[in-house]
């Protein structure tokens, strides 16, 4: 039951289990999902917690300490969109005692604080952070999008090809080869260069 426990960096591990200590909460670490990192979900007051598997503890960290804070606005009675106010301060709330050097690498920690000053839905939409947690997954064979030349071709993790056009905005068009079908990308996306 306590698996996730060995995911979190070892300077945590008290502070997590005394914010995940509750009889109807349980947390599964499950295999990677391409639409979110994790999920929370209320069933007949059971309450479970998904998280995708990763050995990056510092991702998996945020994550799980994101998901409780959905937790604790539902115990807590307060109804109001899934990230909206309460839900804001109770992740900042969550996250202050770790946001350390102790815990985190220090470039790693300052975008951290950044993102935690109104944090959003998903650590998706913060490019500089989600660069700097890839630095410590174990898979660093790609490039990230915004690093490559418009018109170049790339391919991304379906393995379907796609060639670069241009940026619109935060995010990058570009062009399914095989079908022309256009797609926006985030600029951190990680392609392989063909």
């Amino acid at each position: 039951m306590n698996d996730f426990i060995e995911k979190v960096p070892e300077m945590v591990v008290d502070y997590v289990k005394a914010i995940t200590e509750y009889k109807k909460l349980n947390i599964k670490v499950v295999k990677p999902r391409k639409t979110k990192h994790g999920d929370f979900r209320e069933r007949n007051s059971n309450y479970t917690i998904t998280i995708n598997d990763t050995n990056n503890k510092y991702r998996f960290l945020m994550i799980l300490i994101h998901e409780i804070a959905h937790f604790n606005v539902l115990k807590k009675n307060i109804k109001e969109k899934p990230h909206g106010y309460y839900w804001k301060n109770e992740f900042k709330n969550l996250a202050e005692p770790i946001l350390n050097n102790k815990v985190f690498p220090i470039d790693l920690l300052l975008l951290l604080k950044n993102h935690m000053v109104n944090p959003k839905s998903s650590f998706s939409y913060d490019t500089d952070l989600v660069k700097e947690l890839n630095k410590y997954d174990s898979n660093s064979d790609f490039t990230y999008l915004d690093e490559i030349k418009d018109g170049l071709r790339f391919k991304y993790e379906n393995n379907k090809i796609y060639q670069k056009i241009k940026k619109r905005r935060k995010r990058y068009l570009c062009i399914d080869m095989e079908d022309r079908r256009k797609y926006l990308f985030l600029p951190h996306a990680k392609v392989q260069v063909l």
